[in-house]
């Protein structure tokens, strides 16, 4: 017994060769055959359950390369997508949905008003920074947000004047929003943003500078669109708010392949306008000064229910000269009782020619006249210092220098429209260099 086990042990443990058709014995035990220490029939059955046992064994543990032969060919690009023609599917980073963009804006300017110096004279260098970050969250959400120097006091301007011997300049946010997008024809804004590319509006009523905050809907139908508004003014905690509600109609229409006209309408209800007056006397908001018409304990005289209309032609023949030209026309019906003389206001403007690319040029000429309470003074362009009582002209000349830069030489010169101040003529003059990135 002892030698049948011994001759099992060896029999698993050794080395066979076996063919599948006529299996050979191995050479060991053919040794045990020939000493008589088994029989033949012992030896092939020691045999085949060797050869069984192997395959059983094979069976239970695949080889790889078996495996992969088997897995049915959809399964196999389920599991390891297969790039076709050197394409490559990168994962998008968070910061691939993330849009940079600002400018830096220096600036020389000249002042010539009778009794602003002892010369009659006034110069200044100041500079303006923006930066924003806005990013589409999903489809049809996009956040946005952005910084600017100047006064965090001064709604209508982001310039910083160069003074105070080196001392730091103030940034504040000017845009922190959200804008919806659900459908083709329906956006919401909500926050503090840039209104003035989502309707239009002139320089002469809100200056270039204002972002408003608040809520703004756009209704898009083809040709047709509207825009429904309802800004924040000044929230108060004993009384009534005050705030801003407006909208406006316009239409987009083409003229042949080279022209385009949009013509509208709007409507501003300045609610409580009596606060925000308030605030400018008391320091508290700075930029415009007060050009409404006040009484003796200053009050507003008018209610602010503005209606304005407009008008603006493009053409663009393909050459480096397009023409653009803007007019827009103001009458306050909160002001009725005080006359002709006091409510009425219009902006005109043209533009020849380009200034994105190097060596293009534009010339831009405007025509700014406002009766004292055809527009509320608050955001109303602060370069003409006359604000809602002005009757004034600005020249500009921008020349495209290097890629994203360009230098802007604009001229000012601006009266009161009325005789209800004593405020000199002024002629301005700046020289500006603006780089966006």
């Amino acid at each position: 017994m002892k030698k049948l086990m011994l001759v099992l042990i060896l029999c698993l443990t050794g080395a066979a060769a076996i063919g599948a058709d006529e299996p050979e014995m191995d050479p060991l035990l053919e040794l045990l055959v020939e000493q008589g220490v088994i029989t033949a029939e012992q030896a092939r059955a020691v045999q085949a359950e060797y050869v069984r046992r192997e395959a059983a064994k094979g069976a239970e543990v695949t080889p790889p390369e078996m495996v992969i032969a088997e897995v049915p060919e959809t399964r196999i690009a389920e599991a390891v997508p297969v790039l076709t023609s050197g394409e490559e599917k990168k994962k998008e980073k968070w910061y691939d949905r993330i849009d940079f963009k600002g400018d830096l804006r220096l600036r020389y300017e000249d002042f010539w008003v009778d009794g602003i110096s002892d010369n009659n004279f006034r110069q200044r260098e100041r500079l303006r920074y923006r930066a924003g970050m806005y990013t589409d969250v999903i489809e049809w959400m996009k956040v946005g947000f952005q910084i600017r120097s100047g006064d965090p006091l001064d709604p209508v301007s982001d310039n910083q004047t160069v003074e105070g011997g080196f001392t730091m300049k103030p940034i504040a946010i000017s845009e922190a929003f959200a804008e919806f997008t659900p459908l083709d024809w329906f956006g919401l804004h909500a926050g503090k943003f840039d209104a003035k590319e989502l309707w239009k509006v002139s320089d002469m009523q809100w200056d270039d500078d204002v972002t408003v905050e608040g809520l703004l809907q756009n209704l898009n139908f083809g040709a047709f669109e509207a825009s429904l508004y309802q800004y924040s003014l000044e929230e108060r905690k004993q009384g009534d708010d005050s705030y801003l509600l407006g909208g406006q109609v316009r239409g987009n229409f083409k003229l042949g392949s080279k022209n385009n006209i949009t013509v509208g309408a709007g409507y501003d209800d300045w609610v409580n306008a009596q606060y925000v007056a308030d605030l400018t006397l008391d320091g508290k908001i700075r930029g415009n000064r007060v050009t409404n018409i006040l009484d003796d304990n200053d009050m507003l005289v008018s209610d602010f229910n503005v209606g304005n209309f407009f008008a603006e032609w493009t053409h663009n023949s393909g050459s480096r000269w397009p023409i653009k030209v803007t007019a827009f026309g103001y009458h306050n019906f909160g002001a009725r009782d005080l006359g002709k003389d006091y409510n009425d206001g219009y902006f005109i403007r043209v533009q020849i020619g380009d200034y994105k690319k190097k060596g293009q040029i534009a010339l831009r000429a405007s025509r700014y006249f406002s009766q004292p309470d055809s527009i509320f003074y608050v955001f109303a362009q602060s370069d003409t210092t006359m604000v809602s009582d002005v009757d004034g002209y600005r020249f500009d000349l921008r020349l495209g220098w290097v890629m994203r830069s360009y230098f802007n030489f604009t001229w000012y010169h601006t009266e009161p429209s009325s005789d209800l101040e004593d405020v000199d003529v002024m002629d301005r003059l700046q020289v500006d260099y603006i780089i966006r990135f």
